[in-house]
């Protein structure tokens, strides 16, 4: 394994940590030995990339990495603003920009329609991968081996409609791949529906478009935004796509 690899692993473990991480679950979590963990760790605090603080056990994510992040994520945004603008517009629902955040999916920025889908999603929300159309939008695009590896061992269930048989959202993933739309149906959470689409971004990152709407709205407007995304994702495959809509319509609205 390369020192980036390493150090990537150390870092994605920190972000993803809802507090301070001690060497010991450090090593644990990234399957790092402890020994190379700590070397890790001694390279990041000499810039500033992790800290400790006095007193206080484990260590965090620093300052260091704070100019990578804003810089990054403001271009991300601005290379991106016109499609979630023209996607609202087109649907006059939600337009959604998603991206991986270690072994989830993290919702980056929103273009809210006139009839503002309030309390539900917001920038700056991760959700699970498996329980989210974002999420399975994204592990289509990824090698079937690197997005197994993405899913935890157990798969929580949220809603009585989240898919947890492994067997089962694996077949659902590779048809993704295959149509190029992923569907949510309050899959993570009771009134919601979504549909999503993944590619590689104006800056060279793996993204996904979302369209977001409430259950209410879904079967009425489902196929007008399943063909506004394929106005931004041209090799989307039209006619499956639809064909995996209704699937899922039939199976999660009855």
């Amino acid at each position: 394994m390369t020192t980036l690899s390493r150090v990537s692993l150390v870092l994605d473990a920190l972000a993803e940590s809802r507090g301070r991480l001690s060497l010991s679950e450090l090593a644990a979590r990234t399957g790092l030995p402890r020994s190379s963990v700590h070397r890790t760790i001694q390279d990041l605090e000499e810039e500033l990339y992790v800290v400790r603080t006095p007193g206080r056990p484990g260590y965090a994510l620093g300052p260091g990495v704070l100019k990578f992040g804003m810089a990054g994520h403001l271009h991300l945004l601005s290379a991106n603003r016109g499609q979630l603008v023209a996607l609202a517009r087109a649907t006059n629902e939600n337009a959604e920009l998603a991206i991986f955040s270690g072994r989830e999916v993290v919702i980056v920025d929103q273009v809210a329609s006139p009839q503002r889908l309030k309390g539900v999603t917001k920038v700056g929300r991760s959700f699970s991968l498996h329980a989210s159309c974002v999420g399975k939008a994204l592990l289509a695009a990824l090698p079937p081996a690197r997005a197994e590896d993405l899913l935890p061992q157990g798969l929580e269930q949220f809603t009585d409609t989240t898919v947890i048989n492994r067997l089962e959202l694996q077949n659902e993933v590779q048809l993704v791949r295959r149509v190029g739309v992923a569907v949510d149906i309050e899959e993570h959470d009771l009134g919601i529906c979504a549909l999503a689409t993944a590619m590689t971004g104006p800056t060279g990152a793996l993204q996904a478009i979302a369209v977001v709407m409430p259950t209410s709205r879904f079967a009425a407007k489902s196929s007008a935004a399943l063909e506004a995304l394929k106005e931004l994702n041209p090799i989307i495959d039209l006619p499956g796509a639809r064909e995996h809509l209704e699937h899922k319509k039939r199976a999660g609205l009855g």
